[in-house]
């Protein structure tokens, strides 16, 4: 049972690290341009384990939102898919989702 006061902290580190790692943050690793769709990193082990992310055919994407640090994919069918990441990294994969789905609305929500 001692062994659980050792892997608690150690899994909060790891997630930590995950989070502000620049190398898995990188906007091309979060959104993954395969052609006529999209893979989409959405949560930082899916970054490391790909068979976790989702993905998304560019032509069915209505809306980009980025609201402070979670970046959101709509799609036709009001369906969404949350991207969380550390607010220094979401400007930039919000660009890239710009880039990715020019025929999307793009909303930026401040506050």
């Amino acid at each position: 049972m001692e062994y659980l006061y050792l892997i608690g902290p150690i899994s909060l580190l790891l997630l930590f690290a995950m989070f502000r790692s620049t190398r898995l943050n990188d906007p091309v690793k979060i959104l993954i341009d395969k052609g006529h769709e999209v893979q989409i990193c959405h949560v930082p082990l899916a970054r490391i384990l790909p068979f976790m992310s989702k993905s998304i055919v560019k032509s069915k994407v209505a809306r980009v939102q980025k609201a402070k640090n979670i970046i959101t994919i709509f799609n036709s069918s009001s369906n969404a898919i949350d991207i969380t990441v550390s607010e220094k990294f979401s400007a930039a994969i919000f660009k890239r989702a710009q880039e990715l789905f020019p025929q999307a609305e793009s909303i930026e929500i401040s506050g």
